[in-house]
């Protein structure tokens, strides 16, 4: 290939690197923990993490709340119990609320009342909604479907470049006093061996987030406006028409016999009525498919005589539903049991790495080489870098401590003020200065999450080992573990500020070099 093609190419995949680099590194580090969701789920909810409901006491949550609360009987949700994840009951408001309810029990374990709310986001909520859309309300899941785009254009383009040494240091990890040359083997080696996986999350992301608008435009370009009504039917198994019936509902108990008997394969996960009472009641079976990787299924039954009346699961279902299924299953790595959501999870932070050392990389190849101060935009751009991928680790960190130490505030404005603050310490100090900062921080936050685990609840490290809940006893061993590889990581750039090459970006600044600095910055802000 011709040396021009290569630079053109080379451009490509540095500029799209930097353009979607900043929202990858968030949503990689919110898909690798949203792989546990339903463990952090009942992590954060100390009082109901060892008193899973039965089904008698769920269904007598979803009576109770269509009850108390007239518009769930229109359509409401409920979450089944299981050994990762407690059960609470959803439904929309007339307002357009969404609200969710779970079951406070007596002492004798009886029902004592409904703890209802809205529907505001957990920790783990908020994590998923950090991966699929950045926290922007509305419009996030459309930026995150283009950055998906930007994020394969980066893969590809980064093939056809690093191609030609590929087979001669992909394997080569050489630390030393070139930085560059570590970081660039770190960033080709975590490419190339993960390869295959970050295309499926581009091509899958892409799709998932730009799915809706991309059936907006075929309803009107392909379709005359006729797509629009076969949307729900393209999601779910509820047919469009179903003859009504009338008869008394079944129970939950009941319903779920249907539907294994209809799938005898699926793990049902949770159920939703809809017209509840009335002679078009349907409930839908949603589950987990084992050995498949189109692992989503749903069952829909007919409420009041137990008819299926629509489904798709392994074996019973249309292409679309399939190929949706699917598209899902190698999004999240749910398709071959925990083994294979570990490996996702690696794979997701060696997909924040990577990020993290493009960005690196490009700030150690325009630095300057001849004098300590380096030029504003690759100081702004290392003070960006600390800010917001450090300030994301550490604003997760503190999510996790304030999910106990503080209940009542929601996950979603103590990442919000954590980063923001992140932000502003980052503007306000050099780069080193903040980097290593921060890695501090996140190290003592992420320490601190076992301990209040240990203060808070009736549990602790010790206890849920010997117990033998590696559901808690995980999220406590890999909040040590970070805290350690983040306090390694703040050591290493704060020997890299004071003992490594004066003439960089992440040098600590000397006292007149600072007052320079911040004099140039004014200048370039003016």
């Amino acid at each position: 290939m011709r040396a021009q093609t290569l630079r053109q190419y080379l451009s490509v995949h540095t500029w799209a690197g930097i353009v979607a680099g900043f929202a990858l590194f968030v949503a990689m580090l919110g898909g690798a923990l949203t792989v546990f969701h339903h463990e952090i789920e009942r992590w954060e909810q100390p009082a109901t993490r060892h008193v899973p409901l039965s089904l008698a006491q769920t269904e007598q949550l979803a009576d109770m709340v269509r009850a108390q609360f007239p518009a769930a009987r229109e359509h409401m949700g409920v979450v089944l119990p299981s050994h990762s994840s407690v059960p609470f009951a959803y439904w929309l408001q007339p307002s357009g609320a969404w609200m969710q309810a779970r079951l406070r029990l007596n002492a004798d374990g009886s029902a004592a009342s409904l703890v209802t709310g809205d529907a505001r986001p957990g920790l783990s909520n908020a994590i998923n909604a950090l991966h699929y859309s950045l926290l922007v309300p509305t419009y996030g899941l459309y930026l995150m479907g283009v950055v998906s785009l930007f994020y394969g254009m980066a893969l590809i383009s980064g093939v056809i470049v690093h191609l030609p040494r590929v087979t001669r240091d992909i394997f080569a990890l050489r630390p030393g006093r070139n930085l560059k040359r570590f970081w660039q083997d770190a960033h080709n080696a975590i490419g190339v061996l993960s390869l295959p996986f970050h295309i499926i999350f581009a091509l899958t992301g892409a799709l998932l987030c730009l799915s809706v608008p991309l059936m907006m435009a075929f309803n009107v370009l392909t379709f005359q406006n006729k797509l629009t009504p076969q949307f729900e039917q393209m999601t779910g198994s509820v047919p469009a028409k179903m003859a009504p019936v009338d008869g008394k509902p079944l129970d939950l108990q009941a319903v779920l016999a249907r539907a294994e008997h209809a799938a005898p394969d699926v793990e049902a996960t949770a159920v939703a009525w809809s017209r509840y009472g009335q002679p078009d009641a349907v409930a839908e079976v949603y589950g987990e498919a084992n050995d498949s990787l189109g692992v989503f299924a749903a069952v829909a039954v007919r409420l009041n005589d137990g008819a299926i009346v629509g489904q798709h699961s392994p074996g019973v279902r249309d292409v679309n539903h399939a190929v949706l299924s699917m598209i899902y299953g190698a999004h999240f790595g749910n398709f071959a049991g925990d083994a294979m959501r570990w490996v996702y999870f690696v794979l997701g932070l060696m997909g924040a790495v990577l990020v993290y050392s493009g960005n690196l990389l490009w700030l150690e190849s325009r630095r300057k080489r001849n004098t300590a101060l380096q030029p504003a935009n690759l100081r702004w751009m290392a003070k960006a870098t600390a800010g917001v991928f450090l300030g994301t680790c550490l604003g997760i960190a503190v999510a996790f401590v304030g999910a106990l130490v503080a209940p009542g505030t929601t996950a979603l404005s103590i990442f919000v003020v954590t980063i923001a603050l992140s932000l502003l310490f980052a503007a306000l100090t050099a780069p080193a200065v903040a980097a290593t900062g921060l890695l501090v921080a996140t190290a003592l936050v992420c320490l601190s999450i076992p301990v209040a685990d240990a203060l808070l609840t009736a549990d602790n490290l010790v206890r849920t080992i010997a117990d033998g809940d590696w559901v808690l006893a995980g999220i406590d061993l890999t909040a040590i573990v970070s805290a350690a590889i983040f306090a390694l990581f703040a050591r290493a750039t704060w020997r890299r500020a004071r003992r490594g090459d004066p003439n960089s970006v992440w040098a600590q600044p000397a006292a007149s070099e600072h007052v320079a600095a911040s004099a140039s910055d004014s200048e370039a802000k003016a």
